[in-house]
């Protein structure tokens, strides 16, 4: 039940944060956001946690969140604005991991040796996960942002296209994700546990990302 709860609290968190700084800085704003965020889930998804002993990945609200991201910018700048913004995961992306796991080759101090140890373990243990982040995200993020637009040209309302492009696109990006992350390592029960369970973490959190879509929309018309 606590894992749930702080969750949630991750979730609610990106999302507050993600609506002010678009408040406060708009397009730049978001794009910053995807810098930070796509920097914190690299990092994240390294641990692992169980829920209802599904072992799934730190970090869904923090991906999920970026994935809204995207839903702002077509939302309020077209589908143009998406093509920076993936450049943007990109490019942090690569840079972390790099350089975490490059800092990993370095020789260790004689001092702290158990420290030492236990972050080139941490930062060097898995390159699959952090290629599953980078590529489903990618993925999630485009393909969102393409079915966010046309449903939003179709019916013209925030919540339908925002539920209905969360609803594919998450399925799309868990199987990617847990098919690169853990084929090799899971169990065939454990991998379609994980990827149900994900999914459904995942569009819940998705489904309330409607939130800061609207009061976007709503402030952005105000001005």
């Amino acid at each position: 039940m606590i894992n749930l709860m702080l969750m949630l609290l991750e979730i609610v968190t990106c999302y507050i944060v993600l609506t002010l700084i678009y408040r406060k800085y708009e397009k730049e704003g978001i794009y910053l956001y995807a810098i930070i965020a796509t920097i914190l889930a690299s990092i994240m998804c390294l641990k692992h946690i169980a829920i209802m002993e599904i072992n799934i990945p730190l970090g869904l609200g923090v991906t999920t969140s970026i994935i809204i991201g995207g839903n702002i910018l077509t939302q309020k700048y077209g589908k143009e604005a998406i093509k920076n913004y993936l450049l943007l995961i990109f490019i942090s992306s690569i840079f972390v991991n790099g350089f975490l796991n490059m800092s990993t080759m370095l020789i260790n101090s004689k001092y702290v040796l158990e420290s030492n140890e236990a972050y080139n373990i941490i930062f060097n243990y898995n390159l699959g996960i952090e290629i599953a982040l980078l590529v489903s995200l990618l993925i999630a993020v485009f393909v969102s942002s393409n079915l966010y637009y046309l449903l939003k040209r179709i019916q013209n309302k925030i919540i339908i296209s925002n539920i209905f492009s969360i609803l594919i696109v998450e399925f799309i990006e868990n199987i990617v994700y847990v098919f690169i992350a853990y084929l090799l390592e899971f169990s065939t029960i454990e991998i379609a546990l994980c990827i149900v369970f994900r999914y459904i973490v995942k569009v819940i959190m998705g489904i309330i990302g409607t939130i800061p879509i609207i009061i976007v929309s709503k402030y952005s018309d105000k001005e």
